[in-house]
């Protein structure tokens, strides 16, 4: 199971909408059409979805589409200065250079059946686009060239000895079980030097070397995870990850990790920093929840019964959309839902 925008856009999209090839239409209602993913810079915000859609608005204006060169789903965006990425569908990936005024296609490959689900840039050179079955692609360029990649630690250390096993005795045929087994990677964060990866099947990890090795943290959890950031400011310097029936788990060292009581069974989608150090975490059906820290009171392993500790704030959007992913611009919370960009009010 993964969360809405991997679910939605794989069993409709990819059947329905695979033209990489030719231009996104304009179109009149694209603000309230699924949206999957919104940055910003604080100069300008760019949001992506269904239909190759780009929207870019210019400091508190409204967002308007731009044209792109594809009319694949686009599932995530990522911005440096004045250089925009977009990513996706038949692992497109479109740039530009000049704020979104232009776009060209930097990679695409349909055969690959592999959508990009998140893509991060460490600066304007150095980037990571991450996807399904184990999709890794890294540029140390630009985009110029993205260069696929296969992380075999980021796999359970059982699955990992089989395939060491099967290295012995075929190269090829370790390579074919590799990517018929590694995991949907779902989201990739940085902090302080470090990137952290969320994926399928409980899997959570992290990197000290820019991605080249990957270390996985044990949570006992099997579930899929959807977004992991690091928690910064008011006195807590852990890690927060969230994914599947609103599972959220948090650890201060990476080793031992503590369920967060969220009471609630909605997916968890992504992870936004607040300006006054909570954290906000949003799903499916308008699900958001506000955590503060330290959040010591709302750790809790009873998953069974719901206390709802005064760290951890619930509520619901009253369209209950799906959100995917938000952003903290001019004192508002502007987030890529199912409906569309929408402004979230929060309680």
């Amino acid at each position: 199971m993964t969360r809405f925008s991997y679910l939605f856009v794989v069993l409709f999209f990819v059947s329905g909408y695979s033209f990489s090839e030719e231009t996104a239409f304009i179109a009149p209602l694209a603000k309230d059409s699924v949206a999957l993913d919104i940055a910003t810079t604080g100069d300008f915000s760019v949001v992506v979805g269904e239909r190759g859609h780009v929207l870019i608005a210019k400091g508190e204006g409204d967002f308007q589409q731009v044209q792109v060169p594809t009319q694949s789903t686009l599932t995530s965006v990522a911005i440096v200065e004045q250089h925009i990425w977009a990513a996706g569908h038949d692992s497109v990936i479109l740039h530009s250079a000049d704020a979104g005024k232009t776009w060209g296609v930097q990679y695409f490959d349909s055969s690959l059946e592999k959508p990009v689900l998140d893509m991060i840039f460490i600066d304007e050179n150095h980037g990571f686009a991450i996807g399904a079955y184990g999709l890794f692609l890294r540029t140390v360029n630009g985009g110029e060239t993205w260069v696929i990649e296969r992380h075999a630690e980021l796999l359970d250390p059982l699955d990992q000895e089989y395939l060491e096993d099967v290295r012995k005795e075929s190269e090829e045929y370790y390579i074919q079980e590799l990517d018929s087994i590694l995991p949907h990677l779902n989201r990739i964060s940085k902090h302080n030097g470090q990137l952290l990866m969320a994926g399928e099947s409980g899997l959570l990890a992290v990197s000290d070397d820019s991605g080249k090795t990957w270390k996985r943290f044990e949570t006992n959890y099997y579930g899929s995870f959807f977004d992991v950031k690091a928690v910064v400011g008011n006195d807590s310097n852990g890690i927060l990850a969230v994914g599947l029936r609103g599972s959220a788990f948090y650890s201060e060292d990476g080793v031992q990790w503590d369920r967060i009581q969220t009471c609630s069974t909605s997916t968890l989608n992504s992870l936004l920093h607040l300006p006054n150090g909570d954290m906000l975490a949003m799903g499916n059906n308008g699900t958001l929840l506000n955590m503060s820290f330290p959040i010591n009171e709302a750790l809790n392993s009873n998953t069974e019964s719901c206390d709802q500790s005064k760290a951890v704030k619930l509520s619901q959007t009253k369209d209950k959309n799906a959100i995917l992913n938000a952003v903290y611009h001019a004192n508002t919370v502007i987030a890529a839902t199912a409906g569309g960009i929408r402004p979230l009010t929060l309680r």
